[in-house]
């Protein structure tokens, strides 16, 4: 074998090798992307399903108890900046819109309805955008009822 011929068959394995190496290290970044996705969706909901003030709170939503009257301003800031949150989790991709809908939106939607827990805050503030934004996504998310087919992380 003459040099000029060793020399392409050695770019060739090298161009194979790298475009090799590119495809796996795109699947793993695509499986950690997909893990970190997942890992970040379990904290927020433990979070929010364990943290003793929010299941109180999520409790008095379920019928718009008059006692979320009785519920610290600061509270209610926690609890629906946690939804905002989700909220900009959605929004940065790290969450998709159906899995968000389908955990979290039937209780953005009855905060936004809830007359109790407005009580000693401005809703209409410009600080509630993006509540309002993701509670009115959260309407629409109800009412497509695609629920279920769509709910791949």
């Amino acid at each position: 074998m003459d040099l000029p011929t060793a020399k392409d068959i050695a770019i060739i394995l090298g161009t194979l090798v790298a475009l090799i190496t590119i495809f796996f290290g795109a699947l793993e970044y695509r499986r950690q992307t997909r893990q970190n996705r997942i890992q970040a969706f379990i904290e927020m909901r433990r979070r929010f399903l364990e943290t003793p003030r929010f299941r109180e709170m999520l409790e008095l939503l379920a019928s718009d108890d008059e006692r979320l009257r009785e519920v610290g301003v600061q509270d209610k800031r926690n609890f629906l900046g946690f939804l905002e949150e989700i909220a900009l989790m959605v929004s940065s991709g790290l969450l998709k819109r159906e899995v968000a809908g389908y955990m979290f939106g039937h209780y953005v939607n009855l905060s936004r309805k809830s007359k109790n827990l407005w009580i000693g805050l401005e809703p209409n503030s410009l600080y509630w955008t993006v509540f309002h934004r993701f509670a009115e996504d959260m309407e629409r998310f109800e009412r497509e009822a695609d629920v279920p087919r769509s709910l791949r992380m």
